[in-house]
């Protein structure tokens, strides 16, 4: 008996010890990770049981980073870049996979809202009232509507709630001469039957900040306002429908900056950090559009029947100012040209699918899309002379490219037992394309006095180089199937880590690269040089996903390979030479094929490090490389009129193969409000810069590593109904350049090539961010 109660004594003392250690601090095992749902497999899941490489960014994270616009959005992930090179274009590459958005080429990412199919142009607008973005990785070609090579994004909007009423007001103000509005209130018309819910945003800013030395342009602007409004209707226990409709409209000046020093000694020299530019006239972009969705959620028994009906039309109104030195001083020879784009799209879906069957959960469904676009442009041309006095003429044309799309597809999972489950899908698309483009003459600008006397003379023979027809009758219209699909094994190893294997088939579609230039004739091959095949990519992909520390983490990790046949790669600058045996510049740019290998790995984690701490991150290496690949390019063996050049090994794109995202927030509790700091931090890596690959030009041809780093400090109510945050991007004001292109054609005729269009990083902004939720 004496020997037994020291030991009982102490048994006691320390849990009692315990007892009151749980008292005085949270427990670790109170903390656990909100769990992630999302519909990348067109189902609601937790994204731990999605076997593919998932990245979530809810609507909470972009309120928190103060997200505004698309683009911002490239610091919250590794391995995605998000581009705006000019006010017209927009590119998306993912785990190293990008497309020029001027080469007309498929998209290697694709962008829905809503589950609907929209352009590039259009996500890369203003984010507000956002329930979250869904980065899908790696080839989407079963379930998605687009059968793109590297992944897909999925913008998905609040929708209103059918029994309680919420919204919020928040206004944004920066250094950067930045206001951004926003409101939002949704609610129930008849509780539990109909509710609706109105967004809308404005903001302004100074843009890119570039200074036009030639216009006097110095406080460039930005200015967008949207507006949404969504209605759900509870039809009947069974039956839902929702219905979004967006409108959009900014308005954009972009003015390009320009690096480099004037051979005659008459303009001045110029560094990328000047943000300084010498256009004879203001670059800018407009665009407009609206975007209606209708969907429909219908349960039929055990099965469930989905419909998405989504309609775009956008117009977008540019221009671009082609003498960027300004070499061309006469007033009255232009050199600029404007573009305006529409687009008229309609998509519909059908889906058919069982859920919670023992043994087999399957999915049918139909898709098409059909989408018109027309780019109408005028352009200004000035034959260059010395001193400017070449003679101007303008020409106008069309661009008509319209596409049908019909897919039918199936999507089924089998549950081979408690801890294994296999998924199997298949899709069959058959593609339909036209594409055309007719220049015509219009008349002359500018003619100098010398050739007055034969006016009618230089007109006419300008004028028989028109009308230009960019692609012949023989290659207008195209049709083409493609077979996709997906196999993947998942195996739950603990009830906290499965593991996973997969193999997606992707496809990007063929055509022909549009050059509207009468110098196509000099083409080995005249037209058929322009011609690119499809391509097709097999991917395979190991992950794995996991819950760690009792629930306060997660890490999740895939490490892929994929096998490219007939890469779509894209080349501007190329010239050829013509019957004298001169090289002359082949407007836009050429999209060839070529063999390629990918290969990477990805890691992305949650932790909560206790309960006023937490912090995550992600990491990204992709390896993309030509495998046995040649390219249009300026280096000529004799006797050949378009040189190929060997790029074996090369990179496929212009993306880095190692980035890396890193987040943290601590917060200290006060009695009834909390104060915060928050950190936000992106490196990316060295990589090629795609428009020094013709080889003309003063052009670096890789870009400098580089790290930005988002910092915020804040004070909010602990029911978070109100929020003040003081913030600071580009902390430590990084200024490296990010986009270079070599000089344009006038430069090059008259000096050689002196001045190339260079585009920083933004520089550093401060700015102060209100809420109110309620």
């Amino acid at each position: 008996m004496k020997a037994t109660k020291p030991v009982q004594s102490l048994t006691s003392k320390t849990a009692i010890a315990a007892a009151l250690a749980a008292l005085a601090t949270p427990s670790f095992a109170q903390l656990v990770l909100e769990e992630v749902i999302v519909t990348a497999q067109k189902r609601s899941e937790s994204v731990q049981d999605v076997s593919a490489s998932v990245n979530v960014v809810s609507g909470e994270t972009i309120d928190k980073f103060s997200v505004l616009n698309f683009g911002d959005l490239e610091s919250q992930t590794a391995g995605l870049t998000l581009a705006t090179p000019n006010a017209r274009s927009s590119n998306i590459s993912m785990r190293g996979v990008g497309t020029d958005p001027e080469a007309g080429a498929a998209a290697a990412v694709t962008v829905y809202w809503n589950d609907g199919n929209i352009r590039a142009d259009m996500a890369f607008s203003q984010l507000y009232d956002l329930e979250r973005l869904e980065v899908l990785r790696g080839p989407q070609g079963t379930l998605q509507g687009a059968t793109s090579p590297a992944g897909a994004i999925n913008i998905i909007t609040r929708r209103p709630d059918l029994s309680e009423p919420n919204g919020y007001v928040q206004l944004t103000a920066g250094s950067n001469d930045g206001l951004n509005t926003q409101a939002a209130w949704g609610g129930p018309v008849v509780e539990g039957k109909f509710a609706v819910r109105i967004a809308a945003v404005y903001e302004e800013n100074y843009a890119n900040d570039v200074e036009n030395l030639t216009t006097g342009l110095d406080d460039s602007d930005s200015e967008a306002k949207s507006a949404r409004l969504t209605g759900v209707w509870a039809v009947t226990e069974d039956l839902e429908a929702t219905l979004v409709w967006q409108y959009l409209d900014r308005e954009i000046d972009d003015v390009k900056a320009m690096s480099g020093s004037d051979p005659q000694g008459v303009r001045p020299a110029l560094k990328p950090s000047d943000r300084e530019g010498l256009g004879k006239t203001n670059d800018f972009g407009n665009l407009e559009f609206d975007l209606v969705n209708l969907l429909l959620d219908w349960q039929i028994g055990d099965l469930e029947l989905a419909s998405v009906t989504s309609w775009v039309d956008s117009d977008k109104l540019s221009g671009t100012q082609n003498d960027r030195a300004h070499y061309i001083t006469n007033p009255e020879a232009l050199t600029n040209q404007s573009s305006n784009t529409l687009v008229d799209s309609i998509t519909q879906e059908l889906r058919l699918s069982s859920s919670d069957n023992e043994f087999w959960d399957w999915m049918v469904g139909a898709y098409y899309r059909n989408q018109e676009t027309t780019t109408a442009f005028v352009a200004n041309t000035t034959l260059a002379g010395g001193g400017g006095d070449g003679i101007a003429f303008f020409s106008s044309g069309a661009i008509p490219v319209d596409g049908k799309e019909t897919a039918i597809f199936t999507f089924n999972t089998f549950h081979l037992s408690p801890n294994l489950q296999l998924e199997v899908g298949l899709r069959w698309t058959d593609y339909e394309s036209s594409r055309a483009g007719t220049i015509s003459f219009g008349d002359v600008n500018f003619l100098p006095p010398n050739f007055e006397p034969i006016r009618d003379i230089v007109i006419a023979g300008i004028a028989a180089a028109f009308p230009i027809q960019a692609v012949s009758e023989d290659n207008e219209t195209t049709e083409e199937d493609a077979i996709t699909g997906s196999v993947k094994l998942r195996w739950d190893w603990t009830d906290d880590v499965s593991v996973y294997g997969a193999y997606n088939r992707g496809y990007r579609r063929g055509g022909i690269s549009i050059v509207p230039d009468p110098d196509i004739v000099f083409l080995p091959n005249g037209e058929d040089d322009l011609i690119h095949d499809e391509e097709k990519s097999d991917s395979f992909e190991i992950g794995f996903k996991s819950r760690l520390m009792d629930g306060r983490a997660t890490l999740n990790g895939a490490v892929y390979y994929q096998k490219f046949d007939g890469y779509l790669g894209f080349v501007r600058g190329v010239q050829v030479l013509n019957d004298a045996g001169a090289p002359v510049d082949l407007s836009g740019g050429i999209i060839y094929n070529g063999d390629a290998i990918l290969y990477g790995l990805e890691l992305e984690g949650r932790v909560l490090l206790s309960e006023n701490w937490n912090a995550g991150g992600s990491f990204s290496y992709a390896k993309g490389e030509w495998d046995g690949a040649e390219a249009p390019c300026n280096e000529r063996a004799p006797g050949e009129v378009l040189g190929l050049c060997d790029i074996d090994g090369d990179p496929i794109s212009g993306e880095p193969e190692v980035s890396v995202s890193l987040n943290t927030e601590y917060f200290w509790a006060l009695e009834d409000t909390e104060v915060y700091l928050r950190g936000l931090y992106k490196w990316s890596d060295e990589r090629l810069n795609q428009e020094a690959s013709a080889g003309i030009g003063d052009v670096t041809e890789t870009f400098d590593a580089y790290g930005t780093l988002n910092l915020f400090a804040g004070w909010r109510s602990t029911d978070y109904s109100w929020d003040v945050s003081l913030w600071v991007k580009n902390a430590a004001d990084e200024d490296k350049i990010n986009f270079q292109q070599g000089p344009d054609q006038y430069d090059t005729a008259l000096t050689g090539g002196s001045y190339t269009q260079t585009n920083t990083l933004q520089e550093r902004t401060y700015g102060l961010t209100a809420r109110y939720n309620f």
